[in-house]
């Protein structure tokens, strides 16, 4: 080989150059659900991607990956966050809370800002979701499932606090 060989032969892939895992934390302090029972078909049937809810018991709401706010909905009940893998994944605040055109929330963060895991995105009042007869679970679902190469979130009902670890993916 050549003296300038190395400058223009693309070395093997290796193991090391797999992405490295991204951590997926608790939304929101609550119980950990699988996507199937959250109270919304839409959601339980995974039409738009695997996931799981969390039941809140607070009402600051975090991201649960790091990535770029990609989404916020105008009723504010909803953040789209992309990962820098390319992973969308969609946080959804209560069930058909987009009738509550807002109200009980307190958008945090705006389109385009970064957001690292485990940083507050939103509060939202629990208690005026409730007496507005809605379900509050936290929604969170990974909506281009094509970009996923594993997914590995603990999905039993359990408690679990803001920020803590559910589990990990990488993408393709």
């Amino acid at each position: 080989m050549g003296l300038f060989s190395n400058l223009f032969h693309k070395p093997e892939a290796t193991e090391s150059d797999s992405p490295a895992p991204i951590t997926i934390v608790a939304p929101v302090d609550g119980t950990i659900e699988p996507v199937e029972e959250v109270p919304d078909e839409t959601f339980a049937a995974k039409i738009l991607g695997d996931g799981f809810g969390v039941v809140p018991t607070s009402g600051t709401v975090v991201a649960p990956v790091s990535g770029t706010v990609t989404t916020v909905a105008n009723a504010k009940h909803a953040v789209g966050i992309t990962t820098e893998g390319g992973v969308e994944v969609l946080v959804h605040i209560g069930v058909d809370t987009v009738q509550l055109k807002g109200e009980p929330f307190d958008m945090l963060v705006a389109e385009g800002q970064t957001v690292t895991a485990g940083k507050p995105i939103e509060r939202v009042d629990l208690e005026a979701v409730k007496a507005a007869g809605k379900p509050t679970d936290v929604i969170v679902v990974f909506t281009n499932p094509a970009a996923i190469a594993s997914l590995d979130v603990d999905k039993v009902g359990r408690t679990v606090a803001t920020g803590q670890k559910l589990g990990t993916m990488t993408t393709k």
